[in-house]
């Protein structure tokens, strides 16, 4: 899919865009979007500066999943266990 903003070259042999949008620029580069800081003018933007910004962001997601706590789903088959190993124990959780 051919995007409709300006080009500003290749990195990695994938093109490399900046499109304007309802919410600012961004760049458009391998179908993901990465948004421009609205203090840097876009009209100076070349593809060096993408390739630094784009790897800015995506160094910093990865920080950002890492440091993330993984939360763990709770399997209603283990909680319907769980009650029936309690003898006496009432199914009705809303009652006070």
């Amino acid at each position: 899919m051919e995007s409709e903003g300006k080009l500003l070259g290749k990195i990695n042999k994938k093109k490399c865009y900046l499109n304007h949008g309802k919410y600012g620029h961004y760049l458009t580069f391998d179908s993901k979007n990465y948004k421009v800081p609205e203090w840097f003018p876009a009209d100076k933007m070349d593809v060096e500066i993408a390739e630094r910004l784009i790897e800015y962001k995506i160094k910093m997601s990865e920080q950002w999943l890492e440091s993330k706590p993984i939360k763990k789903k709770v399997d209603s088959d283990s909680e319907s266990e769980t009650e029936e190993e309690q003898p006496g124990a009432r199914k009705n959780k809303n009652k006070k």
